[in-house]
């Protein structure tokens, strides 16, 4: 968050309150203030939760239903294209600061060995192993992997699962071609105005991106694949160390992979929590999980210095 990434709970307030003039931005604007129209008229706005908005939209397609006749199929299907443009919007705020202090020292701190499972889509994480190692490992082969700065082969890369997709993958449907822009100048070139054109059948590519919905889709056969080897990997490690994760049930199957993976892991790993929630709810959620954990009330700043 202190680094520029934007948090999900920003992005329907930004859609409201920057005063956004796009096409498409402002269809979806229209959408969630005929549905939402009471909340807004608050002093001041009660926002619905954005993951409720894009949960909404999915049951509808999902179920074959329409919102009304304003609202029907092909206008939801529309929709939820300008979802996904807004989640690629509000990650675009983030490039101003790929190269993040923070990350740096954290990357180094963690060291070579280690296995980063993220769900996040931004790259600040990335751009760091990046910058350290010269060379970056998703765990998953590309037909085409971009670099405009000079990598190095690197066996000793940490290795760095995103879960949920990547900002810097783009994805052809036609030929299933899998491509990765991965250093800062490459990056920029998804946020072209231009579409970016898979290389073998010329189709428009489409992010990887596991939107943040209770109906969620991990068909695509390399999502699916770096799953089961993030299962396999938790089965063998010693210590899990969560960081600023709430563990929320809306990530149902993650919960399900983690408890599933250290059920079977012999070497019972520790549990480490770092999380500025000073309540203790989110340490009563990792308890309910996993039983006894090791809990800091520190911010990912305050845990890396």
């Amino acid at each position: 968050m202190r680094s520029g990434a934007p948090l999900t709970k920003q992005f329907i307030p930004w859609l409201y309150e920057e005063g956004q003039k796009e096409t498409r931005l402002c269809q979806l604007r229209l959408f969630i203030s005929d549905l939402f129209g009471s909340n807004l008229k608050l002093s001041p706005p009660l926002y619905p939760k954005f993951e409720q908005i894009l949960s909404f939209v999915d049951a509808a397609i999902s179920d074959g239903q329409f919102f009304s006749a304003k609202y029907d199929s092909k206008k939801l299907l529309e929709l939820r294209s300008d979802i996904n443009y807004l989640i690629w919007r509000m990650l675009e705020k983030s490039l101003p600061s790929l190269n993040s202090p923070t990350f740096t020292q954290f990357v180094k701190m963690a060291g070579p060995d280690s296995l980063f499972l993220t769900v996040n889509y931004d790259v600040l994480l990335d751009q760091s192993i990046l910058s350290e190692y010269k060379n970056i490992n998703y765990g998953m082969r590309f037909s085409r992997m971009y670099y405009q700065n000079q990598t190095t082969e690197n066996a000793q890369t940490p290795l760095l699962l995103k879960l949920h997709g990547s900002v810097n993958w783009l994805y052809c449907p036609t030929c299933e071609s899998l491509y990765c822009y991965a250093d800062e100048p490459s990056i920029r070139r998804i946020f072209d105005p231009e579409p970016v054109i898979c290389a073998y059948d010329q189709t428009y590519l489409r992010g990887v991106l596991i939107s943040p919905t209770w109906q969620k889709d991990y068909k695509l056969a390399p999502i699916n694949l770096m799953w089961i080897k993030a299962s396999k990997l938790l089965r063998d490690t010693e210590r899990i160390t969560f960081i600023g994760y709430s563990l929320s049930d809306i990530d149902m199957k993650i919960l399900y992979m983690l408890k599933r993976s250290t059920f079977n892991n012999v070497k019972q790993p520790r549990i480490r929590v770092i999380d500025p929630e000073p309540t203790g709810k989110i340490a009563k959620r990792y308890q309910r999980i996993f039983g006894d954990i090791e809990y800091h009330c520190l911010s990912f700043e305050e845990f890396v210095s």
